[in-house]
């Protein structure tokens, strides 16, 4: 009770009803409170613990790193070997003209990075974003929102930001020679998990290339395993000029990436000089993290498991309350009827210590992602609960009608 007074006393809160449930550990795809009772986390920390809560490799990096140093200067200037072998191991798994990485602290500065990067390269102002996306909370970021009710209090925001409907081909001639970039994520998360067609991303590309345009990946949700593959882009047939990632890089510490070529990041060095200056990105305890992160991902089975596991969410979760099923490996929502509450069905979860939650953009789905390292028996105990919670609202619906 201590802790929680103080916790609305003193924590400045994101919104009016925060869920302030009490932490006292975690451990791979549970979360316990201080009561000591065990809730399984279908959430991830909104897709960071990709590879489970503390993982013991990943701790081990981070003391023996702390243990040499945690910080010497802005980001780019002393030679961390730390942060090199992170860039290379990550670098190896990409496409060769993503050659060049530049590490920052959290996704939303990734994508002020990177519209300050496509607009020195290009030398162009125009950006284009696509309606119902979210991609961070910094005022670059809020700018690629469009949903204007909610964003005109921060007016003035960037100017020369376009709109397009994601995976609509016809909106694709919007992009023009005055376009520096287009920033879209490969699935759209906080529209309700949406995705589009591989002619679609065919067609981007191509419009991208005709009109001098910097195509940007935003995977900062979808990235470092989540989908099945270590990025989302992969499952596609075309290569970003910018790729974004953040969230499960740092396997649970604050880091991000941005990963171009060289010569597209060279512009931050040149036009002018110090174009972006960050202190904490690429902070070497983080890059520590994200490395044994990333080589325990790449040793384990848990990419395969993510494909593996959307089947099992398919095939268990059917219902006549289930509108649709979304996604793709462990990034997926779940359309509920609309006569059930989408809040309240989140909260008999909770109730049934069973971590949930929804989409900024659409309001009748569940969000599904848990820690890739969940057992098939886990994922089944979560998966049985939300059956549960279905089979009350039918009963109840039914009496109603």
């Amino acid at each position: 009770m201590y802790w929680k007074r103080r916790f609305f006393e003193n924590i400045g809160a994101t919104s009016v009803t925060p869920q302030s449930f009490e932490i006292s550990r975690a451990q791979g795809c549970w979360i316990i409170d201080s009561k000591g009772d065990k809730y399984l986390d279908f959430l991830s920390g909104f897709n960071v613990t990709n590879i489970g809560h503390s993982n013991e490799q990943v701790i081990r990096a981070i003391n023996a790193q702390a243990q040499q140093y945690m910080h010497t200067t802005v980001y780019g200037e002393h030679i961390q070997s730390i942060q090199i072998k992170l860039a290379h191991l990550l670098l190896s798994l990409l496409p060769s003209s993503l050659d060049c990485s530049y590490f920052l602290s959290t996704g939303s500065e990734a994508i002020d990075a990177a519209i300050k990067l496509a607009r020195s390269a290009t030398g162009k102002s125009g950006i284009i974003a696509c309606r119902n996306s979210y991609h961070g909370s910094t005022i670059g970021a809020e700018s690629l929102r469009s949903d204007t009710e909610e964003r005109n209090v921060f007016y003035p925001l960037l100017p020369d930001v376009r709109f397009i409907n994601f995976g609509i081909n016809e909106d694709l001639h919007f992009i023009s020679p005055q376009t520096s970039c287009v920033i879209i994520e490969v699935i759209q998360a906080e529209a309700g998990v949406r995705m589009a067609t591989d002619d679609y991303f065919l067609a981007l590309r191509k419009k991208c290339d005709e009109c001098n345009a910097l195509l940007i990946f935003d995977e900062i949700q979808t990235g470092i395993g989540r989908t099945g593959k270590l990025f989302a882009f992969q499952h596609t047939q075309i290569i970003p000029d910018i790729l974004l990632t953040g969230k499960a890089l740092g396997a649970g510490l604050p880091l991000a990436a941005l990963i171009s070529s060289k010569n597209i990041l060279s512009s931050f060095q040149t036009n002018p000089v110090l174009s972006y200056i960050t202190t904490f990105g690429g902070n070497p305890v983080c890059c520590a993290a994200a490395f044994a992160g990333l080589q325990y991902l790449l040793a384990s089975n848990l990419m395969e498991n993510s494909k593996q596991n959307e089947s099992i969410i398919r095939k268990n979760m059917t219902h006549s309350l289930i509108r649709e099923i979304r996604g793709k490996g462990l990034f997926i929502a779940i359309e509920l009827d609309p006569r059930i509450r989408r809040n309240d069905f989140i909260q008999k979860a909770y109730e049934k210590k069973l971590l949930l939650d929804g989409f900024l953009f659409e309001h009748n789905s569940l969000r599904i992602m848990p820690p890739l390292d969940i057992s098939e028996a886990d994922l089944n105990s979560g998966l049985q609960i939300l059956l549960e919670i279905l089979d009350w609202y039918k009963i109840n619906l039914e009496s109603r009608s």
